[in-house]
């Protein structure tokens, strides 16, 4: 045998493992980590802050060189930017807050989002800052509260400083005085590390920095790396869509209605799904909010009132509780001393019910109570009148369906009549519920009645229907 023959499928053997070594090797499988971003433009809610948990979660699991947070705000509730601010910094990734584009700002709350970043990184023409606790209302916070709340607020900035070895000293008088910084003068002051024109611009520019993060400084490669947008859920957008005060009050009062409608009239099925629907959609977006629960029992207090005058129309009263319980409601969802007390930011006003919808609202509900009464008080309804001639009816025989003592009901020709047992003076005689008796005369809608020697019996001559009356 030639022994070149066997050397042949060992020179084989050994190419494909020179091959497979080669694609298996390290370089071969070496691709840039993607670049994930998402963006947070809004106002800072409880919607926003499993946003941006659940993207450092697919960041991290993704393996993600670097997650990007595209931040435009005017501030929000100050617990959603603490669960933001938490997020951030116990992120096992790096993380670099983007105030961008162009106008964008991180008012209020934004400002210790973007400070708790790794990289907190500007465009140009933005601004951070403004973050003096204010209520729920966008008021002052009441003297009371004030020493409290903005003793908390500084120490929650002190600390966000010292885990990003930032001076706090800009971050206390955005608080103290209200304080806000150009992208420029954040720059110079630490706030931001980077001024970036764009999204490339930033990368280039933080390419080969050591980030901090939750695991220590991770120096960050971005080089070519591919940018993944992580976009919101179906779900996220629909709570984003349904969780706004005004909607969610007005879902939560035209369910209201309706589902009145169909208790006052059972068997509809439209009113009474779309109120179950609406009220449903309602309570979802109501629990994403910071709201009173009081005023929305008192709301509910007001359609209940409302019912009962549905159920006893015209008197007025229901009506007029339930008109007085949803003023009340109205204060305590709109705003006033007895608000929660949600220390939040600037912007917060807007989860509040707008006064213009609580007044929209308002109307609805007097224009249906008013009806009522009026419906009540002038609406007679049209006395029924029989299509066969009274005189037609002398001599027809019919069934008594109720007792004649000496009164009673008789069923004739289809229709049920108030009978009179037609007799002489006074006397005690009556007939049973089952008998036949004989129509003798006509006292308006009155039958004189006697009894009929036999059943009365539609197959007899003379038992046919009379004409009916013009």
């Amino acid at each position: 045998m030639n022994p070149r023959r066997l050397l042949i499928p060992i020179r084989r053997l050994v190419l494909v493992g020179s091959l497979l070594a080669l694609l298996l090797s390290p370089a071969a499988q070496a691709q840039p980590s993607a670049v994930m971003t998402i963006e947070l433009d809004g106002f800072i809610d409880p919607n926003a802050a499993r946003y941006v948990a659940r993207a450092i979660d697919e960041a991290t699991q993704a393996d993600a060189a670097l997650l990007v947070i595209q931040l435009n705000t005017p501030g929000g509730l100050s617990t959603s930017a603490r669960e933001i601010v938490s997020s951030i910094l116990e992120s096992p990734l790096p993380v670099a807050v983007f105030v961008t584009p162009r106008g964008a700002q991180a008012a209020s709350a934004g400002m210790f989002v973007m400070a708790a970043a790794g990289v907190a990184a500007m465009s140009p023409g933005t601004n951070v800052g403004a973050a003096s606790p204010i209520d729920a209302t966008g008021q002052d916070v009441p003297e009371t509260l004030a020493s409290k709340v903005l003793q908390d607020t500084q120490a929650f900035a002190r600390s966000i400083a010292d885990a990003r070895g930032r001076d706090p000293a800009p971050l206390e008088a955005a608080i103290t005085e209200a304080r806000s910084y150009s992208a420029t003068e954040a720059l110079e002051l630490g706030l931001a590390d980077v001024l970036a024109d764009d999204l490339p611009d930033l990368l280039r520019q933080i390419n080969g920095a050591f980030v901090p993060t939750a695991a220590g400084e991770i120096p960050i490669n971005v080089t070519d790396a591919p940018i993944q947008p992580v976009d919101r859920t179906l779900l996220e957008h629909f709570l984003s869509v349904v969780a706004t005060p005004n909607l969610a009050f007005i879902l939560l009062t035209v369910g209201g209605i309706a589902l009145l409608i169909e208790l006052s009239n059972p068997g509809l099925v439209v009113p009474g799904v779309t109120g179950a629907i609406a009220l449903g959609l309602g309570f979802v977006g109501l629990g994403q909010l910071p709201v009173n629960w009081l005023g929305v029992a008192l709301l509910l207090i007001a359609l209940g009132l409302l019912f009962l005058e549905f159920q006893e129309p015209g008197a007025g009263v229901y009506g007029a509780g339930a008109g007085i319980t949803f003023v009340v409601a109205a204060i305590l969802l709109a705003g006033g001393a007895l608000r929660p007390v949600e220390l939040d930011f600037p912007g917060a006003e807007t989860f509040t019910v707008s006064v213009w919808v609580l007044i929209a609202m308002g109307a609805i509900l007097a224009a249906i109570t008013a009806a009522l009464i009026v419906m009540a008080k002038t609406g007679k309804p049209a006395p029924y009148r029989s299509p066969f001639e009274r005189t037609a009816l002398v001599g027809r025989r019919g069934l008594v369906t109720r007792q004649l003592a000496p009164e009673g009901e008789v069923q004739l020709l289809g229709e049920y009549w108030h009978a009179r047992l037609a007799t002489e003076g006074d006397t005690d005689d009556a007939i049973e519920e089952g008998y036949a008796v004989e129509v003798t005369a006509v006292d308006g809608t009155t039958l004189m009645v006697r009894p009929a020697d036999d059943e009365p019996n539609s197959d007899q001559p003379g038992a046919t229907q009379p004409e009916p009356s013009a």
